[in-house]
This record gives structure tokens, C-alpha cells and sequence, in this order.
């Protein structure tokens, strides 16, 4: 699960496992050796912070990439309309629809301005 992970985000970043090892500081093949083991803790978040992903992301303990670290502005969040909605809302643990992230936007955003 992890390996896949990390040829997942390789391929998103457009970056080789030679490279992410070069920029990490790691040993030539690093990288192929996790697909039997895991990562030490401390390796383990250098990767996820070079992806900017959380580390439970990495070891399948969830499919959000990021964990919510810092309070989230809602008036961002009704003005940005590059946000990742399914990463950041579900109803049922399932997405939203366009419909309802429109209509949610638009009372935050009302409430927000006024």
C-alpha cells in the first residue's frame, strides 16, 4: 500500500524515484526498498512533508492527502473555487454534489460578507 502510495505521488509530481531520493538525501534504490518494508517514523515524515501529504495518507489509513493542521478561513473557502471540495467535505463519509457545494458557498459567503 505504501509503495503504491509513493508511485502515485512520484507520477503526480512528474518526479522519478531517483530524483525524490536525490532531493531527500537518500541511498540509490531507496525508494524500491519500501515495497516490502515501511519507512523509520523520521523518513516517513520527510516524505510526506516533500509531498505535502499527511502520513496516515502514506500508510492507507486514509484517503485525505492533507491532515487540517491550522483553522481553515470558510471566507477562502467561498471565494477560491480551486479548493479540493471532496477533500475538505463529505455528507455520509460520500461527496457532495455541484449542487450542494454551490449552495454552501453561497451561504457562508453571504454570511461571511455580511
Amino acid at each position: 500500500m505504501f509503495y503504491e502510495k509513493l508511485q502515485k505521488l512520484a507520477k503526480e509530481k512528474g518526479k522519478s524515484f531517483a530524483q525524490i531520493e536525490k532531493d531527500l538525501g537518500m541511498a540509490k534504490n531507496s525508494m524500491y526498498n519500501y515495497k516490502k518494508n515501511n519507512p523509520t517514523a523520521t523518513r516517513l515524515n520527510e516524505i510526506a512533508e516533500y509531498f505535502n501529504v499527511s502520513t496516515d495518507y502514506l500508510l492507507g489509513n486514509t484517503d485525505s492527502k492533507k491532515s487540517i493542521k491550522e483553522p481553515v478561513d470558510l471566507e477562502d473557502l467561498t471565494s477560491d473555487d480551486d479548493i479540493n471540495w471532496d477533500e475538505w467535505l463529505s455528507f455520509g463519509g460520500k461527496p457532495i454534489s455541484d449542487h450542494d457545494k454551490q449552495k454552501i458557498k453561497e451561504i457562508f459567503g453571504d454570511r461571511l460578507k455580511g
